[in-house]
């Protein structure tokens, strides 16, 4: 495996909050969510998800690269943010019926 494929999934992890970032660059102010540790830490999580997923989907392209980076943790970090997601219960979807699509 590249490890230019695993950094580019790498950045393919950060990209839902870069964009996120780039969006909102004519705000007078800093979001505060920046300011914070908890974001930072959820940051280098994803960088890192996306870059295993990269590793462990064995992409061979740039291509592949950065669509492993950006899905992997894209989908985890949904299924985690949705209420009751993960437990089942409230409005968010089960993850066993997530599963089974």
């Amino acid at each position: 495996m590249d490890w230019k494929l695993i950094l580019i999934g790498c950045a393919g992890g950060g990209l839902p909050d870069i964009v996120r970032i780039v969006q909102n660059r004519y705000e007078p102010n800093l979001p505060d969510y920046l300011k914070s540790a908890n974001f930072w830490l959820g940051f280098i999580l994803l960088l890192f998800l996306g870059a295993v997923a990269a590793w462990l989907g064995d992409a061979g392209s740039t291509k592949e690269a950065l669509a492993y980076g950006f899905t992997a943790p894209e989908i985890i970090s949904r299924l985690l943010a949705s209420p009751g997601g993960v437990r089942g219960a409230g409005e968010g979807m089960p993850i066993r019926r997530w599963w089974a699509l």
